[in-house]
């Protein structure tokens, strides 16, 4: 009978989420950035967009679960297109591959290039990948994108676009965001924390009651653990750009005293044992299983693990629940978090060697029109979706299918080979709305209007003789935090110590990288003008 019901509501939820999205019956429309799409007309033709076939090995990433590279969307897409895909996926030391095969020149067809890749601007000015600035009568549909999404801009080396970059067509609006076992608030007869401070009291009290948990986890080291939390409590992570400084600057967070504040708050965290000793090493899946055992009780994430993480506690305890919590105020009177910003903006490149370019050109704006984007966001019509008053509607076959699954919707989406962990280059998270349990929706109607979250900005282009400046100092300036953080959070190193750190980054040069990130950052907010 739950089964039951539960399909019975994501069958609603599906109608009610795309028909909201219909922009005629005045209600507002669900958090992200535009609706779901229908079939372009020509699509509808049977005409295949190349009149000879072709194959592209194309190099990406892959993920758990794996996705599947025998999909009949693939089939359905060459049938579509005369575009056969040959898919090469690395589920591990992605990014060390692709640097090693960039430095070799040794890339297939096309390969995706992780966003923030410090190689890709410098192979792109040595000619490794083709430069798409020439084919642009081949780009109608990416060329009306770039007239409206001005981030693009970021993605060009030189003022030349090389790249054709992941976007997000509509998304479901997620943060790293506090979250928090909220049914264990009520058992304790405590109060949500409304600051910073009175997270730790509470975290003390839940440490307090049950000895042997870790009242908050994380994953992959400080610098994922920092990367929220810094900017929340008043300053940021490394390379940030801060909207409260100066009207907006990009500021290097480390190098400055308002740091300080922010290890000494995490220090006291990891001192009296509420937060994961193991947080240095913690693996994301190891994160996740603690979170999901009930072992710990809060964490500062992807808020949309925590769906996954209630769907696991139910089996053992119906009351457990985490929930997203308000934004708390940080000692300077700020109350702030990133929100993941609209684009991902990753870079999949052609090379310059390879074979038919123009027509690999045209396949690849293909996936940014109506119909490639209903394709590799929802699969085969009429096989894994229906079309309802002009928008996809996923089959109820479908949603029963991976309904049990541990992920539903990455289940669902990896198997189908669809959406942004497969092969959508503008991604659509209807799907992601769909699938998940309603608190996916609530949680992003309450991230969306609130004005303490901002969206992350990615670095600004920048010229030959920045990057290369930039290799030489990033290169010390990072180490250097890299080999400390730690060190400061766990003791080993006493924070009496941190004026002098701050002194060793300066003379590093932070404060260099900050001048080329900010004139860089003016510099295209005048092109853009």
């Amino acid at each position: 009978m739950k089964t039951k019901s539960w399909l019975a509501v994501l069958s609603c939820t599906s109608l009610l989420v795309l028909a909201a999205c219909s922009g005629n019956s005045g209600d507002s429309v669900p958090p992200g950035k535009s609706s779901a799409v229908a079939p372009q007309t020509e699509g509808s033709k049977g005409n295949k967009l190349l009149d000879k076939p072709i194959t592209i090995h194309v190099l990406s990433t892959d993920t758990s679960p794996p996705v599947n590279t025998k999909s009949p969307v693939f089939d359905y897409i060459f049938e579509r297109t005369n575009v056969r895909l040959d898919l090469e996926l690395a589920a591990t030391n992605y990014a060390q591959r692709a640097q090693t095969i960039v430095a070799t020149n040794s890339l297939p067809d096309v390969m995706k290039i992780p966003n923030g890749s410090p190689y890709f601007a410098e192979a792109a000015k040595n000619g490794l990948f083709l430069p798409l600035d020439d084919y642009m009568a081949d780009l109608p549909n990416l060329s009306k994108i770039m007239k409206q999404d001005k981030e693009i801009e970021k993605n060009k080396v030189d003022g030349k676009l090389y790249s054709f970059p992941v976007l997000g067509q509509w998304k479901l609006q997620l943060a790293q965001a506090p979250m928090m076992r909220v049914d264990l608030l009520q058992e304790l007869g405590l109060s949500v924390p409304k600051t910073f401070n009175e997270l730790y009291q509470v975290l003390k009290k839940m440490k307090e009651k049950y000895p042997d948990s870790i009242p908050f986890t994380s994953r992959e080291g400080a610098k994922n653990l920092l990367r929220p939390l810094a900017f929340a409590l008043g300053s940021g992570n490394r390379m940030y750009f801060d909207p409260a400084i100066d009207g907006g600057k990009y500021v290097y967070g480390q190098a400055h005293p308002e740091f300080k504040a922010v290890l000494e708050y995490v220090h006291k965290l990891y001192a009296e044992k509420l937060l994961d000793p193991d947080y240095a090493v913690n693996t994301g899946d190891q994160m996740k299983e603690k979170l999901s055992a009930g072992k710990a009780f809060f964490y500062y994430d992807n808020n949309s693990f925590g769906v996954n993480f209630n769907t696991a506690l139910l089996a053992s305890n119906p009351k457990a629940k985490f929930d997203l919590l308000p934004l708390m105020q940080n000692d300077r009177g700020q109350t702030r978090n990133w929100m993941y910003a609209k684009d991902w903006l990753h870079h999949f490149v052609i090379s310059a060697k390879a074979k038919n370019p123009k027509e690999i050109v045209k396949f690849f704006d293909w996936l940014y029109s109506d119909e490639g984007t209903l394709i590799t966001n929802y699969g085969i019509e009429g096989k894994h979706f229906k079309m309802v008053g002009g928008k996809p509607v996923i089959e109820e076959s479908v949603i029963k299918e991976f309904a049990n699954t541990k992920d539903p919707y990455r289940y669902m989406q990896n198997t189908l080979g669809v959406g942004f962990l497969a092969f959508s280059l503008n991604v659509d998270e209807h799907p992601m709305a769909v699938v998940s349990p309603p608190e996916l929706s609530k949680w992003a109607e309450q991230i969306v209007p609130d004005k303490g979250y901002v969206y992350e900005l990615f670095d600004p282009p920048f010229t030959s003789a920045e990057s290369a400046k930039l290799k030489t100092l990033q290169s010390k300036v990072d180490t250097l935090v890299d080999q400390e953080m730690d060190k400061f959070i766990i003791g080993t190193r006493p924070l009496s110590d941190y004026d002098k750190f701050i002194q060793q980054l300066k003379d590093s040069g932070a404060l260099e990288i900050e001048k080329i990130y900010n004139d860089a950052y003016v510099r295209l907010m005048q092109q853009s003008k």
